[in-house]
């Protein structure tokens, strides 16, 4: 009987058999890793090739996106009311007769301007429809005899980046005010707990005006942020996610309407006590007043010194300097669209400025005057004029109605006293419409509820302060409270 004969690899190549087969052939187990491995080659090639066409359509549904402007909004159609988006509106509206003067500022600012306009037209003031200084023109009137027109855009939190925003994208063209004056406190530029300038409310909505590209390694110092940055630059659906999601939920609303007509939606007042984080900087009209008051019914006096000491507890040299930069920037555009800029360093509380290192509030100090004095600015220092006593101030930073009327008629005399700042005023400007006078309406919150809105934007938000966000419950609430 004859053995079965094997065939070698080279002979049964040279006879044509795959080398596949030699397992069948030689009657040993299957061995099949040639083919194995070209299976395996080929599921990569396929899920490259998947991921491939993936990203493909992607890159298309993008395109088509972008090409369509789905989902995409104004800049001036903001997602929700804030102090921001008020101020932003009524300052570009067509309306509104552009201004001799402008405020910037942070609540250190805006809190007196507004609590004293309450206190001497003896009228409630409503937080987010008034934008001038009553009193103020007039104090400057009997001092200068001459008559201006004001505009406050001082805001809850804003920081000299936010400021930087407002003089680039809002104060220029047919807007150009003569006159910027710039209220700061040491909070603006030394602020612990602020993570970035992207973090405040008023940048959320000013960044949506324009390009600011060229400080973006200030605005957004953090890599992460910086990525994330430069890809919602790149990616549609990334860069206008805000406003997809604002239009998506504006139809939803309106279906819901629509659906249960007899259904009344809840207040924002109720709905801050069951989510006070949700949309923090909220405000809409007849919610927050500044009702008059005099020295018999003013709120208390509101400790806020835990606050501050946490702000104040590490000094970060790269947010100061940042910051100052972000004030150098605000000069030279005003010096350049030719508007004078009267830089005021706000008073405080002796006890406030004692959270302060020597060295840090030096540091403040000297780049203030250096500064002011480098890029032809007026420099005031209020807090060095000993002319504001702890009975002015409603907590340890902010003057309530009667320190600020201090600081307003202060304020009007030293510019009605300055040949450059009256040389300044384009007083013979004229303009199609006079201003509107903000609505008086009989308020739904109390006017202490408007000056505590303020200062918990101070004191939640960077802006403010905080790394967290301003919760509007303490906006209407604080003013309530009386602490700004």
């Amino acid at each position: 009987m004859t053995e079965p004969q094997t065939m070698s690899v080279s002979t049964k190549e040279s006879a044509g058999i795959p080398r596949s087969s030699t397992a069948v052939l030689d009657g040993r187990p299957a061995a099949c890793e040639p083919q194995a491995e070209e299976q395996k080659g080929g599921g990569r090639r396929v899920y490259a090739s998947t991921a491939l066409w993936g990203l493909a359509m992607f890159a298309v549904v993008c395109q088509l996106m972008a090409a369509t402007k789905l989902g995409s909004l104004h800049p001036e159609d903001f997602p929700y009311p804030t102090w921001t988006s008020w101020a932003i509106k009524e300052y570009n509206s067509p309306k509104t007769p552009t201004p001799n003067l402008v405020f910037l500022g942070s609540s250190l600012m805006l809190v007196p301007l507004d609590g004293v306009d309450a206190d001497f037209t003896k009228k409630p003031i409503d937080g987010a429809k008034h934008h001038k200084s009553i009193f103020f023109e007039s104090k400057f009137k009997d001092y200068s005899g001459d008559s201006i027109k004001t505009f406050n855009l001082a805001l809850p939190g804003e920081m000299p980046s936010d400021a930087y925003l407002l003089t680039k994208f809002l104060l220029k063209n047919e807007k150009r005010p003569d006159v910027i004056v710039y209220g700061v406190g040491p909070r603006d530029f030394m602020d612990n707990l602020l993570p970035s300038p992207k973090a405040t409310d008023p940048f959320r909505y000013l960044s949506r005006l324009g390009d600011y590209n060229e400080r973006i390694d200030l605005i957004a110092p953090k890599w992460e942020e910086r990525l994330a940055y430069e890809l919602a630059r790149a990616i549609y659906p990334l860069g206008e996610s805000e406003n997809i999601m604002t239009s998506i939920s504006r139809q939803f609303n309106n279906f819901l309407v629509a659906t249960f007509p007899n259904v009344t939606p809840s207040s924002t007042d109720k709905r801050r006590g069951l989510l006070p984080e949700y949309h923090p900087f909220e405000i809409n009209l007849k919610e927050c007043y500044f009702r008059p008051t005099d020295e018999k019914n003013r709120p208390p006096f509101v400790d806020n010194i835990d606050e501050y000491r946490k702000r104040y507890k590490t000094l970060k040299q790269d947010t100061f300097e940042s910051q100052m930069q972000f004030l150098t920037d605000i000069l030279d555009t005003a010096n350049a669209r030719g508007t004078h800029v009267v830089l005021l360093a706000m008073p405080i509380t002796d006890i406030n400025r004692q959270l302060i290192s020597d060295k840090a509030w030096e540091q403040y100090k000297t780049s203030l005057e250096k500064l002011a004095a480098a890029k032809g600015a007026t420099y005031f220092d209020f807090y060095a004029t000993k002319q504001f006593p702890l009975s002015d101030f409603g907590d340890t930073v902010h003057l309530h109605s009667g320190g600020g009327a201090r600081l307003l008629d202060m304020l009007a005399k030293k510019l009605a006293d300055n040949h450059e700042i009256i040389s300044s005023f384009n007083i013979n400007r004229h303009d199609d419409t006079e201003p509107q006078v903000a609505s008086l309406d009989t308020p739904i919150a109390d006017s202490q509820s408007t000056a505590k809105s303020i200062n918990s934007s101070s004191r939640t938000n960077p802006g403010g302060g905080s790394s967290k966000q301003l919760n509007p419950a303490k906006q209407i609430a604080g003013v309530k409270d009386g602490a700004m």
